[in-house]
C-alpha cells in the first residue's frame, strides 16, 4: 500500500515489484529473528523465482533502503541502480531511544495506539483521509515479533566500510527534508560520502515518507536516477 502512489505513476517502460518483507503485510513464515541480510536474500530469491535474469533497479524506503543496500553488496553485478528513500543507519549507530525495548512494547500495547501515533509521525504531511486509513491498516499488519526484532537487527547491521565497492552503481539518496528523527541528513551522509558518485536529493514538504506525502516529487527523483542508469 505504501507504494501504491508510486505504482499509479509508473511509466510503461518499467515494471515495479513491491514485496512484503518478513512479518509484514501478507507474508507468512518466521518473523522473530530476521536480519537485514536475510531480508535481502528473501528479495533475491523472489526475483530469481520470477524468472528475472537481467540486472534490476533497486528501490527501498526506510528499512527497505537498508535491504536494497545489502542486496547490492551481495550481488553487485546484478544491480542496475540504487535509489534509497529515507534509508536507515549503516554504521550501527542507531540512537538508543529508537530501539528502547520499553518504548517498543508500549507501542504494541493498548490496541497499538502509540504505534498508530508513530505511523502518523512518519508521514506527517499526508492528509488524514480515507487513503491514510488504508495506509495505517496496511502498516498494522506487521507482526509484533517483527516490530520487536527491528531495532536489534538494524543495530547489528554495520556495512559502512563496505559501501565504496558499490561505486559502479548509479546511486541516489532521497530524503524528506522534514525528517528530523529517523532518516536525518546525518544518517544519509555516510552513504552519500562512501558510495562514489552518489547523488543526494532533499524533498520539501515531506518527512519520512515522500512516497506517500509528495509522490510526484518523489517519482521525479526516482526517474532521474533510473535515467542515469540507462
Amino acid at each position: 500500500m505504501w507504494w501504491e502512489y508510486s505504482f499509479d505513476r509508473i511509466r510503461p517502460e518499467y515494471r515495479f515489484i513491491a514485496p512484503d518483507l518478513r512479518g509484514r503485510g501478507d507474508t507468512v513464515g518466521p518473523d522473530a529473528n530476521w536480519t537485514v541480510e536475510q531480508l535481502a536474500a528473501d528479495v533475491y530469491t523472489l526475483i530469481k523465482s520470477m524468472g528475472i535474469t537481467a540486472s534490476v533497479h533497486l528501490v527501498g524506503h526506510s528499512l527497505g533502503g537498508n535491504v536494497a543496500l545489502q542486496y547490492a553488496l551481495d550481488h553487485p553485478r546484478e544491480v542496475r541502480s540504487l535509489t534509497l528513500l529515507n534509508p536507515g543507519w549503516v554504521a550501527g549507530d542507531m540512537p538508543a531511544e529508537v530501539g528502547d525495548v520499553a518504548r517498543i512494547e508500549a507501542m504494541l500495547a493498548d490496541d497499538r495506539k502509540l504505534l498508530k501515533m508513530a505511523l502518523r509521525g512518519i508521514a506527517a504531511m499526508h492528509p488524514e483521509d480515507d487513503n491514510w486509513k488504508r495506509l495505517e491498516e496496511a502498516s498494522l499488519k506487521q507482526s509484533d515479533d517483527a516490530s520487536r526484532r527491528g531495532p536489534a537487527a538494524l543495530k547489528e547491521w554495520v556495512v559502512v566500510n563496505q559501501l565504496p565497492k558499490l561505486g559502479h552503481i548509479p546511486t541516489m539518496v532521497v530524503r524528506g527534508k522534514g525528517d528530523a528523527f529517523l532518516s536525518t541528513e546525518a544518517v544519509c551522509q555516510p552513504i552519500v560520502e562512501r558510495i562514489p558518485g552518489t547523488k543526494y536529493v532533499e524533498i520539501d514538504g515531506a518527512t519520512h515518507s515522500p512516497n506517500v506525502e509528495t509522490p510526484d516529487a518523489w517519482m521525479d527523483a526516482l526517474y532521474e536516477n533510473l535515467e542515469r542508469a540507462r
